[in-house]
């Protein structure tokens, strides 16, 4: 088993030094019956065995990307399975312990070993969210955040979120981006040190949320909200923008309508920046991955995955870029957002 191979980057670097922002477009990566696919934004098409290594399908397994570096976490909340890091790109592979317990929990679910295995594995709520960075990998389940350094044995608990909050988290520049989901709190965490550098309390009047998504970017972070009972059919409704490097006051959400000559692609595990380019991604839009729910006369069900988008301004009119990847079957869970390790400049 190899451990994940990084990028030759200095320690500086990973405590803070800025990174260039690329315009390389994402994948959208998701499982099926037949494995696990890849439609590349960038090419328009589905990749092939040639562009990335075969991963087989497993019942009961959560494949979750990160979306810089090519890598996913591969794991099930039964303990069925060993817990991984796997490139999908160049076949590496590299064990993690089995996943934390959160501190409001007492033990795991209990899983005899013979147990008969359903066809579909229920998907639990465990607000499972995870990234990871040179040093190691973040873990956050229910109300815990933990790190477990790379060829490490054991998760180190790091942060506890407010009320039990399920958080979502996101690498980007030397920094771990924790955004707890209830309160709209965001702490961020030196990823070299483990240490919170700075936190961005929630945007002022926020009331009750359906979602959020976080975004970060070197300088900054783009946070979008969906308020409860607000407009249905749009994926948010407001947008804010908080500078969290290099500013002479504490980092606070603003609403935004613009973020300049950039994009934004979100999916329900990350979020991240691109810089727009004529040819790939358009400045001020919101790029988002779509399910279509199918039935077909026989009964069985099915759903295919397409891009949506729409821009800062607009909210209410969403685009499609009409993606031919092909039907799956829903058993096998969400699609993701990633981007191949050579074209995505991790840090």
């Amino acid at each position: 088993m190899l451990a994940p191979p990084v990028p030759e980057m200095s320690m500086e670097t990973e405590h803070g030094g800025h990174e260039e922002e690329s315009a390389m477009l994402p994948c959208v990566a998701f499982a099926s019956e037949h494995g696990y696919k890849f439609f590349s934004l960038a090419h328009m098409r589905m990749l092939n065995s040639v562009d990335v290594r075969p991963m087989p399908p497993v019942l009961g397994r959560r494949l979750v990307p990160s979306p810089y570096g090519g890598m996913v976490l591969a794991t099930d909340v039964c303990y069925r399975h060993p817990c991984h890091l796997v490139d999908p790109f160049t076949g590496s592979r590299a064990p993690l312990p089995d996943l934390p317990i959160p501190f409001s929990e007492k033990e795991p679910v209990g899983c005899l070993s013979d147990e008969p295995r359903l066809r579909c594995a229920r998907v639990t709520d465990d607000g499972l969210a995870w990234d990871w960075s040179r040093r190691g990998v973040m873990v956050a389940r229910g109300d815990m955040a933990f790190f477990c350094e790379h060829g490490g044995e054991r998760w180190m608990p790091v942060h506890q979120s407010k009320l039990g909050s399920p958080m979502t988290v996101n690498y980007r520049g030397g920094l771990f981006f924790v955004l707890e989901l209830r309160t709209l709190k965001t702490t961020i965490i030196d990823a070299g040190t483990l240490q919170a550098r700075t936190k961005i309390p929630a945007p002022p009047g926020f009331g009750d949320v359906d979602y959020a998504y976080l975004a970060p970017s070197t300088d900054d972070a783009i946070l979008l909200v969906h308020r409860a009972g607000d407009s249905d059919g749009v994926v948010f409704t407001k947008a804010y923008c908080a500078r969290h490097r290099d500013s002479q006051r504490p980092p606070r959400w603003r609403p935004v309508l613009d973020i300049g000559d950039r994009a934004v692609f979100v999916d329900g595990a990350h979020g991240f920046t691109v810089t727009a380019d004529p040819t790939g991604a358009k400045a001020n839009r919101v790029y988002v991955i779509l399910a279509h729910q199918l039935t077909h006369p026989c009964g069985r069900l099915a759903v295919a995955y397409d891009v949506g988008f729409t821009d800062l301004t607009r909210l209410e009119r969403m685009g499609r870029l009409n993606l031919n990847t092909g039907e799956v079957e829903p058993m096998w869970g969400r699609p993701h957002w990633i981007i191949p390790r050579n074209e995505s400049g991790r840090r």
